[in-house]
């Protein structure tokens, strides 16, 4: 395989791009789950105190229950007599409101503390409370202000200015305090009355809430009968203040009548104004006067007509007079009338008995002139009479009319008095009107005083709750539970995010950009890698470490890798343990294997192994010249392999000695003669003997150890291996617990995943 195909290849695998950078990576939620399931007894554990302590302080928590009571307003109830308008209310609308502010307002809570005498009960009296002891009273005395002695605290006031003078205030007597505690106990109880409105349904509900059930029953049933009381006594003051209101207004109003009245009639006789049947004297006149003139003049009118007509007969010869109505009703012209037809007849029979000239004819024919010339005499007297009846209608209307004009003008004299009198007159009617409604409405109020009756009643009465309505232990115990669930995750997360270190060859790829060749196990206690290595051939650790070589081999197939550099960044992270355990199990393998260590200034191969110091080694055979290799070189018997130490020259510079001619020359020398050069350089970070040594080897690994090694550091430390031309082979994760490492599920590649299940695999 070609190492450009292994790079593609291994960017598949990792979810990263040729380069090293990340491609596509989401969201890690999975690796959250596993991470909050790795930390499950963490988590449990907190949540666990949380709830203990949650259910104490819940269970210190004063329980409170509330009582409930119904009243319905605008009942309608029976009124003996109408008097609306001093006692109706209608139940509508904003007046519902208006009554539950009432059952609000701080009166009637006054009036339900006296009934109760509530300022005796400790609830409702702050002075009768003893201090409770709760869980975290303790924490009280973390308050900085309370390390300050009061001493100290007068003295920076006064030394501040910041002390003024107050005058002495006496304490209040025995009724003051008593006043205090009822206002004291109202306004608590303001607190825990609760009134609501039952939409239009003119009912509203009444909730008080008490450390007692049976007094939060009580309240609740006293406030109803205290609005009751007190809405009958404010009609029965309302209906009081209207009857000594109107009593004072009609005592008011009689005297005005009176006066009113009697002006009417002192200034009717100071005028001459006499009335009768409601009208003055001289109206009276002007009416008959009026009407006299009007009938006189109809009979004058009615005589003058007869008269022209009779003279109109008269002067056609008297024909048609005898229908005249005058003549008809005249005895002596009828008399005569009937001599006449008497006369006629009798000539008629004397004419046809005898001649023209015959005595009793022209008797007779004298008769009937003298009838007729009779008649005409009676028919003159008639007109006559008629005449002087004319004449007598226009004397007495011309009278009547002279009457009237002097009437009229004594009338319009009066006239400005008149104006006056009826002013007077409706003055006195008003005064007398208005007195009589009064009247009326006090006789009213007067009747139904006593009478009230309330327009609201108690549907339904309070009883003592069951249980508390508050707290809902359960649920704030089930609260607190959640949130010292959800705390304790977060946590976790925070200390996941807080912690620089590299877990999983994922995280390894995307903040070093450098892959991981494997991942070492870490030992129990204070076991040694190296030594345990060849005691456990067949352990997880030596299968970790041939991984770790094919993966190197693999790493760049067209290199034999004869000089291997392990390095790290800083210091403690197992990178001597690494090249050291590496070495042995290439030399088990039966490689030709020798371990330079070339940590010069702090080296701790020599210790480990437990072999002699002071040993010439790597300095002393760099400056010693043509001298043989063999020389400064010991025999690890137990790991069956060789070692080159530090050497003794301690006056060498480590820097100079890894960038000399003489150095290369070694380290070829080295790879002629053995089959694996394994140099142990110093960290990255702390000197630059890594970057050099990095040049002479064919490659180099990075040790990294697991969850420790801060990434920013380990990507600082690669940066300058890469720089100065050090070929990296990849990242080894040290010191791993794989037993955390599979609970936590860390990389999706799922390598040591249940690693448990593995077990069976090895022998450890």
């Amino acid at each position: 395989m070609k190492p450009q195909q292994f790079e593609q290849g291994a960017a598949q695998a990792w979810n990263v791009g040729p380069g090293g950078e990340p491609q596509g990576v989401e969201l890690p939620l999975l690796e959250y789950v596993q991470l909050l399931w790795y930390r499950k007894k963490l988590i449990l554990a907190i949540t666990l105190f949380v709830a203990v302590v949650g259910w104490i302080q819940v269970n210190q928590i004063r329980s409170i229950y509330t009582a409930t009571s119904t009243l319905m307003l605008g009942v309608a109830q029976a009124k003996a007599v109408d008097i609306e308008s001093v006692l109706q209310r209608d139940y509508w609308g904003d007046q519902v409101l208006a009554e539950m502010e009432v059952l609000r307002s701080r009166g009637l809570s006054r009036k339900v503390v006296e009934r109760l005498q509530l300022q005796n009960y400790a609830e409702f009296n702050p002075g009768l409370q003893e201090p409770e002891e709760g869980l975290f009273d303790f924490l009280r005395y973390l308050d900085p202000r309370t390390w300050i002695p009061r001493e100290w605290k007068d003295a920076v006031k006064e030394a501040l200015g910041r002390e003024t003078r107050v005058d002495p205030v006496e304490p209040p007597d025995e009724a003051g305090r008593a006043e205090q505690q009822i206002v004291t106990a109202t306004n608590i109880l303001l607190g825990k009355v609760q009134v609501t409105e039952v939409e239009l349904a003119g009912v509203v509900t009444i909730s008080v809430s008490s450390w007692d059930r049976n007094l939060a029953a009580r309240i609740a049933n006293e406030f109803p009968e205290a609005y009751i009381v007190d809405q009958l006594e404010s009609r029965f003051e309302a209906t009081e203040k209207a009857n000594a209101w109107l009593s004072e207004q009609l005592q008011e109003l009689e005297l005005k009548v009176r006066e009113s009245e009697r002006a009417v009639d002192i200034f009717r006789e100071q005028r001459g104004l006499v009335e009768y049947a409601g009208m003055g004297l001289l109206d009276t006149q002007l009416s008959e006067l009026n009407s006299q003139l009007i009938v006189a003049r109809a009979n004058q009118a009615e005589v003058e007509a007869r008269l022209a007509q009779i003279n109109r007969m008269l002067a056609a010869g008297g024909q048609g007079v005898e229908t005249l109505t005058e003549v008809l009703s005249s005895t002596l012209i009828q008399q005569l009338r009937a001599q006449e037809l008497q006369a006629t007849t009798r000539i008629s029979e004397l004419s046809v008995e005898f001649g023209p000239k015959h005595p009793r004819l022209l008797q007779a024919q004298a008769e009937l002139i003298e009838v007729r010339e009779r008649i005409e005499s009676e028919v003159s007297k008639v007109a006559s009479g008629l005449e002087n009846e004319a004449e007598f209608a226009r004397t007495r209307v011309a009278s009547l009319e002279a009457s009237l004009r002097e009437a009229q003008g004594e009338s319009s004299e009066q006239s400005k008095e008149s104006v006056q009198l009826r002013a007077l007159q409706r003055e006195a009617a008003a005064n007398r009107a208005l007195f009589e409604t009064f009247l009326s409405r006090f006789k009213e109020t007067s009747t139904t005083q006593g009478m009230e009756t309330s327009d609201a009643r108690v549907l339904s009465a309070a009883e003592p709750p069951g249980g508390p309505s508050y707290p809902d232990r359960r649920q704030k115990l089930l609260t607190i539970t959640l949130l010292g669930l959800c705390g304790a995750c977060g946590l976790v997360l925070a200390l996941n995010m807080l912690n620089p270190g590299l877990r999983s060859p994922e995280q390894v790829q995307q903040v070093l950009g450098e892959y991981v060749l494997g991942l070492v196990p870490a030992l129990p206690g204070k076991v040694a890698m190296h030594d345990y290595v060849l005691e456990k051939p067949a352990s997880r650790v030596v299968e970790a470490l041939n991984s770790l070589k094919f993966s190197l081999a693999l790493s760049d197939p067209d290199i034999e890798v004869r000089a291997l550099q392990v390095t790290s960044s800083v210091p403690e992270e197992g990178k001597t343990s690494l090249a050291l355990s590496l070495a042995r199990v290439e030399a088990a393998a039966g490689k030709k294997v020798i371990l330079v260590d070339g940590d010069l200034r702090r080296s701790s191969i020599i210790k480990k192994l437990g072999l002699k110091a002071g040993a010439k080694g790597l300095s002393d055979l760099v400056v010693a010249g043509d001298a043989d290799i063999a020389e400064f070189i010991q025999r690890d018997e137990k790991g069956n392999m060789d070692l080159m130490p530090i050497g003794t020259a301690e006056y060498a510079n480590a820097g100079d000695i890894f960038s000399s001619l003489r150095m290369q020359h070694i380290v070829d020398e080295l790879k002629a003669r053995y089959d694996l050069v394994v140099i142990d350089a110093p960290p990255v970070m702390a000197v630059a003997d890594a970057r050099i040594i990095g040049r002479l080897v064919d490659k180099t690994l990075f040790v990294v150890r697991w969850n420790k090694t801060p990434g920013k550091v380990a990507k600082a430390a690669l940066e300058q291996l890469q720089r100065y031309g050090t070929d990296v082979a990849g990242v080894v994760l040290q010191q791993v617990d794989l037993e955390r490492y599979g609970r936590f599920g860390a990389g999706n590649s799922g390598y040591y995943y249940h690693y448990s299940r593995y077990g069976k695999y090895y022998s450890s």
